[in-house]
């Protein structure tokens, strides 16, 4: 019923802005676990720079990225759901908001989608019961180029399961983002360094210095020296 109703103009109107204005005003951060709150931590002495948001799911509701917004940063927020894409449109306007799949190559895909906004839509297949959707993919590199982005500042990945494939399509030698969060639901910290996505963090000269929840946080070595001064209160 919720998927015909969805399908009415007036309704999918009433519907995202729902969807914003339930979430919209948090205790003292947004994110499940409050990594946006060490996320401004890092950043609280930088001028207004960008971000990228691979996986942004909503502007408010568990976003990494809504308080620097709010700070005059912008960037991209690229998600599989139209409508999160749909929402970020409506708040975020300095942003650009890219409804496509992120993975190592450039085409077409599908994705399995449980709602129209969902955490746990994904390219990865987890139950019979998911709707199949084809979707645009591109690789990271190739939305940084097409959209003339040289440099940022700051990237997050959250794609439940396909965070490698993401990796994989980013050029480290021409981007060096000064922060890194990644999703990790590995529950030992020994899982995940000794996993395929770590080795290339640390073969790019990328060190981890911090895990909230299931949030990795990676930094260049030369800026992960200076780590402790970076986030002094």
């Amino acid at each position: 019923m919720k998927k015909k109703l969805l399908k009415i103009g007036l309704f999918y109107y009433l519907y995202k802005h729902l969807k914003i204005f339930r979430n919209r005003k948090p205790s003292f951060h947004y994110a499940e676990f409050g990594e946006d709150i060490f996320v401004n931590r890092i950043f609280k002495n930088y001028e207004p720079g960008i971000y990228i948001d691979v996986g942004c799911y909503h502007p408010f509701k568990g976003s990494l990225t809504s308080k620097l917004y709010d700070k005059n940063w912008n960037g991209v927020n690229i998600d599989i759901s139209k409508t999160s894409i749909d929402l970020f449109n409506i708040v975020r306007k300095r942003d650009i908001n890219l409804n496509y799949a992120i993975s190592d190559f450039d085409g077409e895909t599908v994705f399995y989608e449980n709602s129209p906004i969902n955490q746990q839509n994904s390219l990865i297949k987890a139950n019979e019961n998911q709707k199949e959707v084809k979707i645009k993919c591109f690789t990271l590199n190739r939305i940084l180029n097409d959209n003339n982005i040289q440099k940022f500042d700051y990237l997050n990945i959250d794609v439940e399961g396909n965070e490698l494939k993401v990796i994989n399509g980013m050029d480290f030698e021409k981007y060096r983002p000064n922060l890194i969060t990644i999703e990790n639901n590995n529950l030992l910290l020994k899982d995940y360094v000794n996993s395929n996505i770590y080795k290339i963090f640390q073969q790019n000269n990328y060190t981890l210095v911090n895990k909230i929840g299931v949030t990795n946080f990676l930094m260049p070595n030369n800026l992960a020296k200076d780590f402790m001064n970076l986030i002094k209160i």
